[in-house]
This record gives structure tokens, sequence and C-alpha cells, in this order.
């Protein structure tokens, strides 16, 4: 069984291109140490088509069966069967990671099986780095982990960096529709001018949740209810949103207050 991490993005930049290949963004974010289980079954019947399966349900994934179809399995009868650590559309970069950990049961090579899975997940608008930011997490077998996506694309040059602190998740509903907002022009041009001058000076997890929390307020990429639960926390509390979902990823030296505050909001997860 294969296994690929979620990822969240704190900060990114669109770099659009016509090659899908090319195409990408730049950013921080973190890989967790929660993903995609996957397991790969071929079926002993006639039928052709590829198949997902996820809680016992047949379920449209494009992404990962588009992935496979790249890397060369159309058409094989096979069923994937994928288990969610976390909930799609929460900021977590599950699309990318169902998409990978698919191709990684199917073939050990990791630049192989990115290329397949960043050119479904472009494809397909879900997404921009988190697959190139998941598998060098996988590389350096690090997660949690701070990932900084120098360049765009799926060879884009990442460093990677172990979280020793103990973090929280707050997963608290649905987020924007990733392929509405990376397809606006409108929303490009804010985006990237919000990253422009964002760096990570200090690489830990504060600072970097401190950007993350930079960006969103530059970039606009926050509803009303999550701004108000963000300010509504205990004091010494360093918070920032999943992109583009609505969980939040906080850090305090009192980590049980912390809980207790984001509890009322949403299922906490402890990292």
């Amino acid at each position: 069984m294969s296994f690929a991490p979620g990822h969240i993005s704190l900060t990114f930049a669109i770099w659009p291109d016509q090659d899908l290949l090319k195409m990408g963004s730049t950013g921080i974010g973190i890989v967790l140490s929660q993903g995609v289980h996957c397991a790969v079954v071929k079926e002993q019947s006639e039928v052709k088509d590829n198949v997902v399966i996820i809680e016992n349900k047949k379920v449209d994934d494009l992404v990962t069966l588009r992935a496979i179809d790249l890397l060369g399995f159309k058409d094989k009868g096979l069923t994937i069967y994928l288990r969610h650590d976390l909930p799609l559309g929460s900021g977590f970069g599950i699309s990318g990671a169902s998409a990978l950990a698919a191709c990684l049961e199917l073939e050990k090579d990791i630049d192989i099986c990115v290329k397949a899975a960043h050119q479904a997940e472009v494809e397909f608008k879900t997404g921009l780095g988190d697959v190139v930011a998941i598998a060098e997490s996988i590389r350096q077998t690090v997660f949690p982990a701070i990932v900084v996506r120098n360049t765009p694309g799926f060879n884009a040059k990442i460093d990677c960096f172990q979280i020793k602190e103990k973090f929280i998740v707050c997963i608290s509903g649905l987020g924007r529709d990733t392929s509405e907002i990376i397809s606006d022009k409108k929303w490009v041009e804010i985006i990237n001018s919000a990253a422009l001058g964002i760096h990570l000076n200090n690489v830990n997890l504060k600072s970097a949740i401190k950007v993350g929390r930079l960006f969103t307020e530059k970039s606009g990429l926050i509803n009303t209810n999550i701004s108000e639960i963000i300010d509504s926390m205990p004091l010494g509390t360093i918070c920032s949103v999943a992109h583009l979902g609505t969980s939040i990823v906080a850090i305090s030296d009192d980590i049980t207050s912390l809980t207790d505050s984001l509890e009322k909001y949403g299922e906490v997860r402890k990292y």
C-alpha cells in the first residue's frame, strides 16, 4: 500500500504556462503526516475501465484516473482503493495526494509519478504545487515538514525542513473552488501581487504561519467567519488558513487552551 501525505499551502504565486508540466506555483507550505493511502487491484473481469473506490463507494476521481492514464495504465480494469485521513475540499491538497499515491502504487520511480500526477492536477485545475511539495517530502522521508517551492512546474526546486514543534489543524468546512480561483485572471493578479516580497527568512513553523497570515490578509483569500475565528484565538496564538480551504493551522505555547478554543469550530487534529 502506498502513501502520500497532505499539503497545506500557506502562500503561493501562480505561474501560468502553455505546457502543463511547466505550469505551477511557488510558495510556502506544510506537508502533514496524514494524507492518502492507496491499494490497486486488477479485477478478474472483462471490464476495462479503471475505477476509484473510497469508503466502499465508486467515485468520479478524475484527477487520479487521469494520472494513471498518463502513467500508461489506461483501461486496464484496475480498481484503485483510496483511504483519506483528511477530507477533500478543505485545503489539504488531497486531490494531488490521491493522484500521487495511486501512481506510486503502480510505478516505483517517483519522478515518473510526479510528472503524471502534477499534469493531471494542473489539467483539472485542482492544484498547482501540491504534488511536487508532497513528493519532495516523500523523497526525503520528512513529515511533517515546511516546504518552500522555489520554482514552478513538475521538476520544481524545493527546500524541505523537518517540523519539530507541536501544532494544530482545525478542519472547519469546505473552502473555495480551486479551479475557479486559479482560472480567474483578476484573482491570479491579486494573488501574485500579494505574494510579491513575501519570504521566509527564518525557517521555523511560527515564522511560516506568520508569513501565511500576511499573505492571506494581502490577498483577501479569507471569509468573514474564518477571520473572526482567527481573531478570537487565545493571546499568543499564531494561525493562518490552509489555502484554498477554510481549515486553520495554528501554533501556541499553550496547546491545551488553543485546542479548547478551536474545538468549537471544527474537528481538531494535533501534530
